[in-house]
């Protein structure tokens, strides 16, 4: 990996681990940490800072003993390490750089506190709809995972056109596959 493929991965993580503590500390702040306290309304009901805490797992679901909160994702993050420093793309060491943030700001909050600070609560009252108090290392990891996925959507499709484009190359010379596969 070069060293430009690298920084933006290491950037990309470090910004996104330090914005996720720096709003779990405003929101702290702005709250006092009043857990169920009175949402303060950004965009009016569609979008509010709630303080919660989530001494769980994700959504709030447990997932074994409690070691497992701090085991599960620090696995996790070794992985996206491991994967983020060997991609050659700026794309895919961004997305990994998110979810490697977000992981460790959420894995931060785990060791210091013994639990998650989740703020963000999103609902659309129109059709009864309230998506989970959730933070910003969160959302860096969903957004993560789906850039990977945008990725490995157009990669996919590329291979597929460029294997397309070989096909009616190999036809138009007159070659069949089986001679392509035995020249002799």
């Amino acid at each position: 990996m070069s060293s430009t493929l690298r920084r933006s991965f290491v950037w990309t993580a470090i910004t996104a681990l330090f914005l996720d503590q720096l709003t779990k500390i405003l929101v702290y702040g702005i709250t006092g940490g009043l857990e169920g306290g009175a949402p303060i309304p950004l965009i009016g009901n569609l979008l509010k800072i709630s303080y919660t805490t989530n001494p769980r797992g994700v959504f709030g679901v447990p997932f074994g003993p409690r070691f497992m909160h701090f085991l599960l994702p620090g696995l996790g993050a070794i992985l996206v390490l491991f994967f983020g420093l060997r991609t050659k793309s700026n794309w895919l060491g961004s997305a990994y750089g998110l979810i490697l943030g977000g992981a460790l700001g959420n894995l931060t909050d785990r060791v210091r506190l013994g639990y998650v600070i989740d703020f963000i609560d999103f609902e659309l009252r129109s059709i009864r709809f309230r998506w989970f108090t959730f933070n910003l290392a969160d959302a860096f990891i969903v957004v993560g995972v789906i850039m990977i996925l945008i990725h490995e959507i157009i990669a996919g499709v590329k291979n597929r056109q460029r294997k397309l484009k070989e096909v009616a190359q190999n036809e138009a010379t007159g070659l069949s596959g089986q001679q392509l596969n035995h020249p002799d």
